[in-house]
């Protein structure tokens, strides 16, 4: 990935990808041809060519140790040609062939909705909920990765790429004007056979006049991730601010008027989503809203009181009960082995022990957000009500 991959988050911070610590250097301070050729990436570089495994990307390695795909496997598997790039890469890093092909620049936090799993630092609707529980980051609700993100764009297009894919997530990308100016400059450059991919609330599919289904009717490879945990209440209760009817109204234009992009849910599975995963995945399948092999399975890692593997044994058991059914109903209905392993990877990750604290923290915290948002877990969520009394 530091080969291809250019991620830039909402502090200006340009890092190996979005699940890492590990900084290349800031956009507000350099630029990026001199972030891409400087001393830390090259280190970065030259530290996995002599095979050294960085703690900083323990994210993919607790993926794969139940084999589940990560960030790493999915890249390697998707631009393996560029492998041809690390032998030709010097002693201390420098790689005179190397350029971005993959981008994922998160230009700000803007966000409308407030997620339970999310934080003021992705979503700039959990501002005035982070001040009351003292977890904002800085005394702004919008948060953006340089004061002046245009230029941000116009440095993109003028720095040597190899553009293949480009991934907006967000915040809500449908909810930034970056995202639309980005789109601009590709077609001004004509560049519109790349892969267009995006993680999306699909709460919106229009911006200030501009018709997002407009602009991806004139690009030939798009996929779209829905952010979506639930069905109905649940995943209004989850995702905060979530319209569910117009949500699904929202799918279905997208499937009449642009019928080439490729729709898959991206469900994040933590343990507020464990119980419902499977009734999800038939939902949308039953319903002709994707189809049984559109699925991705974020496997959420932090905070540690959602993750998945902290659960009460009881409904540990029920959960890894309900998967084993599903994966049952995927073979029976030819699902392809790829979804298969990956539901399968969850019953592993999940029956990893559960931490009490953890599980302390999951409650206090439940309690917290519950009195802020006038919302109460226990009757959306009656079968993990043990979860809110520990």
């Amino acid at each position: 990935m530091p080969w291809i991959h250019l991620y830039v988050d909402t502090s200006g911070n340009a890092k190996a990808c979005c699940n890492t610590s590990i900084t290349y250097g800031n956009v507000n301070n350099e630029s990026i041809e001199s972030i891409w050729n400087g001393e830390s990436i090259k280190t970065f570089r030259k530290n996995l060519l002599e095979g050294q495994k960085d703690k900083r990307c323990a994210s993919c390695f607790k993926r794969e140790a139940v084999n589940k795909s990560s960030i790493r496997t999915e890249t390697l598997d998707k631009y393996k040609s560029y492998l041809e790039w690390l032998p030709k890469t010097s002693s201390d890093g420098t790689c005179k062939l190397s350029k971005p092909v993959y981008l994922d620049i998160r230009y700000s936090n803007v966000c409308n909705l407030k997620c339970r799993t999310c934080w003021h630092g992705a979503s700039s609707s959990w501002f005035n909920d982070a001040k009351l529980l003292r977890t904002n980051f800085g005394d702004k609700a919008l948060i953006k990765a340089t004061p002046k993100n245009e230029k941000l764009i116009d440095d993109l297009f003028t720095f040597d790429t190899e553009l293949a894919e480009v991934y907006f997530a967000g915040g809500e990308p449908l909810r930034m004007e970056e995202h639309y100016s980005f789109l601009d400059s590709l077609l001004a450059k004509n560049q519109t056979d790349l892969h267009l991919r995006y993680n999306t609330n699909l709460s919106t599919l229009a911006l200030k006049g501009k018709s997002v289904l407009d602009y991806w009717k004139k690009f030939k490879k798009i996929t779209i991730a829905v952010s979506i945990d639930a069905i109905g209440e649940k995943a209004a209760y989850i995702r905060s601010g979530l319209k569910w009817n117009k949500f699904l109204e929202n799918i279905e234009l997208i499937k009449e008027q642009c019928p080439h992009i490729k729709l898959q849910i991206a469900p994040t599975v933590s343990n507020l989503s464990i119980l419902t995963l499977c009734d999800l995945h038939q939902y949308f399948v039953k319903n002709n809203l994707t189809k049984m092999n559109d699925i991705y399975l974020n496997i959420l890692d932090r905070p540690n009181y959602y993750n998945c593997k902290n659960l009460s044994k009881p409904v540990k058991e029920k959960a890894k009960e309900n998967l084993i059914a599903h994966i049952h109903w995927l073979n029976q209905n030819n699902a392809s082995k790829l979804v298969i392993k990956e539901f399968e990877a969850v019953i592993d990750y999940m029956t990893i022990p559960s931490n009490a604290s953890d599980l302390k923290e999951f409650a206090k915290q439940t309690e917290k957000l519950d009195t802020i948002r006038h919302e109460d877990f226990n009757t959306i969520f009656p079968e993990l009500r043990d979860l809110s009394k520990i």
